[in-house]
């Protein structure tokens, strides 16, 4: 078995290099999925966008759409999330 050691400063600059290296091809791969996507596979649930924001509770869902942060639509009683709206929202939230 070998060891490799590293010095402190390296050790977190290897890190967050990794780290920016993923986010930048997460961003990508985001960007791709979002430019694939037809008008049919833009609308999804309200449990569907649930998941996909990562929040339990209806009412959060509801705050975002009320206060025109998401953008949805109404036929009658359904109500369908634009997931590109969702995905551009949660990408908004991100800390840099």
């Amino acid at each position: 078995m070998e060891l490799i050691i590293f010095e402190k400063e390296s050790y977190y600059r290897l890190m967050e290099e990794t780290m920016s290296l993923m986010y930048k091809v997460v961003r990508e791969a985001l960007k791709e999925e979002q430019k694939n996507m037809t008008r049919e596979d833009d609308f999804i649930s309200t449990i569907e966008a649930m998941k996909l924001l990562g929040v339990k509770s209806r009412n959060r869902l509801y705050e975002l759409r009320n206060e025109k942060i998401i953008e949805y639509y109404q036929h009658g009683r359904r109500v369908l999330y634009s997931k590109k709206s969702l995905l551009e929202y949660l990408e908004g939230q991100k800390i840099k």
